[in-house]
């Protein structure tokens, strides 16, 4: 990787993806702004800002009603995120009673398919897009998708592509781009056009890729991509309905929610135990069952009482098995340095809950149990192989695994002693290394080397790899098993947008 790109993923890596979106759609605000003051996009700038501050305001009240109403936890991130989005595709003009009704209906509308649209306690489609579909179908014509301009355009695409990288969804866009261009070309678009005054890359990397009503899996990600990319560019009429933008996005909305996972869950806390000094353990009663492959995770959402700019959800692996009646949660928590919502976890009392949702992940272990693996984890990583290990030793299987857990030091190993049992169990061969070792540590020293997986794993070349840990660990130790000869297609890393 070049070091434009290992920079520009350390600074992914620092922020959450809504951190990321919230903060890119306000500099691509102001960039507009700036742009209406100088004469290159042609609308008032004060009425411009106008329009952003009845949308986001709107939202906010709105979104707070619909909160009392429902008793649902909230990210307000999420709430101005889909403010900002309704500014670049709604005609900012303010300049009438009936245009500030129509900007504050959209703001309404959105926020309530939050909640109004939601079957079992999922969100269906898309709120930028579910609003701008109702307001077409009552007559009205302030969906301009104004974003869709040459000056903005190498604005919307540094950014697009950087939430892209951070989200980790190219199949997903490749194949929407793939879909509107053959359908553009087919019809006789100009590809400049399609690009500089079509909102294909806005819609593409920022709507499309919305994760609460995408599918969750990479292959239902593709058809997905694909099936909007198609229509898209198709301008079909079906009667007096046209196929918009934000339509095909709304249909592709409903085959999301029928292949995507179903399980929103509110967890009660019960206990939290340290692994280790930075390491966590905590355990949460399901209102129902969670249903789940070992090795995913979730989105967790928790209410904070003292918000700070990180937002109040986190993408975290599950560590329970999904045969455990109980949800355990393993976290890294430096105290010093903890964002509002790991010290409100910590703070957690008996009987507080959060919400578990958008179960998502392709981690998980092979259907094929002859097949033999190696994992390979670091830190606070090693959850997911928690999770599978358990369900192992639940479903009484046993594998050709050899797991190599690597830590900082000795006490760094969270669940040590349950891996030690459950290798017992499940036949996973436990491999211990130690980057600085105590003087009475007599198991691997250093960093994983060639060596180490040669003498320990003779067969290595014919096994599946598995990685989870820090995004630089495991890049590093996927180069390292590559030279030594290990195919990409045997190779599988643990992703999850943000931390």
């Amino acid at each position: 990787m070049t070091f434009p790109l290992k920079r520009l993923d350390a600074f992914l890596n620092s922020i959450t993806m809504y951190s990321l979106m919230l903060n890119g759609l306000f500099a691509l605000a102001g960039v507009a702004v700036l742009f209406a003051i100088l004469g290159w996009i042609s609308f008032s700038p004060i009425q411009m800002i106008a329009s952003f501050f009845i949308l986001t305001i709107v939202s906010h009240v709105a979104n707070l009603l619909f909160e009392k109403l429902t008793r649902a936890a909230v990210n307000l991130e999420s709430v101005y995120i889909t403010a900002l989005l309704l500014f670049f595709i709604l005609d900012p003009n303010v300049s009438s009673l009936y245009n500030v009704s129509m900007l504050a209906a959209a703001a309404v509308i959105a926020q309530a398919s939050k909640y109004v649209f939601a079957i079992g306690r999922r969100h269906v489609f898309n709120p930028v897009a579910i609003s701008a579909v109702v307001l077409g179908l009552f007559g009205v014509t302030s969906v301009l998708w104004w974003i869709a301009t040459p000056f903005l355009f190498p604005f919307v695409l540094v950014f697009g592509l950087m939430v892209v990288r951070k989200i980790r969804r190219f199949e997903e866009v490749g194949a929407f781009a793939i879909g509107a261009i053959l359908v553009a070309l087919f019809r006789g678009v100009p590809i400049l056009s399609l690009f500089l005054s079509w909102p294909l890359v806005f819609f593409g990397t920022l709507m499309l890729t919305e994760p609460r009503t995408a599918p969750a899996m990479k292959r239902h990600q593709m058809l997905f991509g694909a099936g909007v990319g198609l229509l898209f560019s198709s301008m079909l009429s079906i009667g007096s309905v046209s196929i918009t933008p934000e339509l095909a996005l709304c249909l592709l909305n409903i085959f999301a929610f029928c292949v995507s996972p179903r399980d929103v869950v509110r967890l009660k806390f019960k206990s939290m135990t340290h692994e280790t000094d930075q390491v966590c353990d905590f355990t949460f009663t399901p209102d129902r069952k969670l249903h789940f492959r070992a090795g995913q995770y979730l989105e967790w959402t928790l209410p904070l009482k003292k918000p700070d700019n990180r937002g109040n959800r986190r993408y975290f692996t599950i560590a329970s098995a999904p045969s455990d009646e109980e949800v355990h949660l393993g976290v890294r928590i430096d105290q010093a340095h903890s964002s509002a919502f790991k010290k409100q976890l910590l703070e957690m009392k008996p009987g507080d809950e959060l919400v578990g949702s958008h179960l998502a992940g392709e981690f998980t272990l092979p259907k094929d149990p002859s097949q033999k693996m190696v994992w390979i984890a670091g830190g606070i990583g090693v959850t997911p192989f928690r999770s599978m290990m358990r369900e192992l030793a639940h479903t009484k299987q046993k594998r050709d695994i050899h797991l190599f857990y690597c830590a900082n030091t000795e006490g760094d190993f969270a669940y040590k002693k349950e891996f030690e049992e459950g290798c017992t169990v499940t036949g996973v061969c436990l491999g211990l290394v130690v980057a600085k070792p105590a003087s009475t540590w007599t198991g691997m020293c250093g960093f994983l080397t060639r060596e180490m997986i040669e003498k320990e794993v003779p067969d290595f070349a014919s096994r599946t790899f598995y990685f989870s840990g820090p995004p630089m660990m495991v890049e590093n130790y996927v180069r390292l098993v590559e030279s030594m000869g290990i195919s990409k297609r045997q190779i599988k890393t643990d992703y999850f947008p943000g931390f």
